[in-house]
């Protein structure tokens, strides 16, 4: 299950990298006309400090707390943050050697933390007009 799970959370990291690149830079502001709508720049950043604090966590073995180190947020800013903290969750799974059933809880974390982002972006662009790319496998 395990490799599944590393796996399913690789494909997200790819679809992310599609995601960013597809979408207009106006995009990252807009917000729908709904209560608690968060931009998709808010979305993407709680993406990024995720990776990143889940990847301190798979290291020390326990959660360690969330931080993002993004400080600008525009459209190129959020292509490298999103490639290099999806490289520092990869690289922290690949550098486990003994897992514990608490590396495997942060792993199952991160992933579903990855999906509900996806999912709430996907409804997101869809109630803005917008068109997603086709790696996005739950549009």
């Amino acid at each position: 299950m395990r490799e599944t799970i590393i796996r399913n959370i690789e494909k997200r990291i790819s679809s992310y990298s599609d995601f960013i690149t597809a979408i207009d830079s106006d995009d990252l502001s807009r917000k729908m006309d709904i209560p608690k709508n968060k931009s998709v720049a808010e979305h993407l950043w709680c993406i990024v400090g995720s990776r990143e604090s889940y990847a301190r966590a798979l290291a020390a073995g326990e959660w360690q707390g969330f931080s993002c180190s993004m400080k600008t947020y525009d459209r190129e800013s959020f292509e490298l943050a999103l490639e290099s903290s999806g490289q520092a969750l990869i690289a922290a799974i690949d550098a486990l050697s003994d897992w514990t059933s608490e590396h495997d809880g942060l792993l199952a974390a991160v992933a579903e933390h990855e999906v509900m982002h996806e999912g709430q972006l996907i409804r997101h662009m869809y109630g803005l007009g917008r068109e997603l790319p086709a790696s996005w496998r739950w549009a």
